[in-house]
């Protein structure tokens, strides 16, 4: 069984989750030779888990909106704000009940506010609303299919290429290919990157 990128953050988050939130880690102004072995590799393991840092609630669609607040509110304690486009429609109701395990967790020791019944269906319906869509089984057999395929979904459900436009899709395989580089320390070379752009600005025509 060959486990996707978001298989293996579900079996190590919670320790990633449980250094950053409930131990009170060293932080990087700490000298390496002052943690054990363990404390370096579980903070490893921490940087490359969580929502990278930068992503304001400005950044957020309808950033106004009670979802965004909410996720402002409560995600930030922990760690960095989640675009929805993160993760397709059918992955983010289980990522959501996974955080909400997580955050009661940590709160009988810690003191992390915890969601209410409400508020958590309002996070998320608004992560539902504006999340990708999840492509079909009718995707063309153009050049840069095959490439399409095997990158994105090494991370995450294979994204519909109609949700963004021709135009956009350039960019968006750049930050993919960031991303890609943060959290899985390698991405595919130039040249299938070109032939992966070619292919969705093809497709979402």
């Amino acid at each position: 069984m060959r486990w996707k990128l978001t298989d293996f953050v579900a079996a190590m988050s919670v320790a990633a989750l449980a250094l950053v939130a409930c131990t009170a880690p060293p932080s990087d102004d700490t000298p390496a030779r002052t943690r054990s072995q363990s404390d370096n590799l579980v903070l490893a393991s921490a940087k490359a888990l969580m929502p990278p840092e930068g992503t304001q609630r400005a950044d957020l669609p309808l950033p106004d909106s009670e979802g965004a607040m909410l996720l402002d509110q409560y995600c930030t304690v922990c760690h960095g704000l989640s675009s929805p486009g993160t993760h397709s429609t059918t992955d983010w109701p289980v990522v959501m009940r996974r955080m909400w395990l997580r955050t009661e967790r940590v709160a009988e020791q810690h003191d992390i506010p915890v969601p209410n019944a409400a508020e958590r269906l309002t996070m998320t319906r608004y992560m539902l609303e504006h999340a990708f869509e999840v492509a079909g089984d009718d995707l063309p057999d153009f050049v840069g299919r095959e490439y399409y395929m095997l990158t994105c979904e090494r991370c995450h459900a294979l994204p519909d290429p109609r949700q963004h436009t021709s135009q956009d899709w350039p960019a968006v395989v750049t930050r993919m290919r960031q991303h890609m580089v943060d959290l899985l320390g390698n991405a595919p070379i130039e040249a299938e990157l070109q032939d992966i752009s070619a292919y969705l600005q093809q497709v979402s025509r």
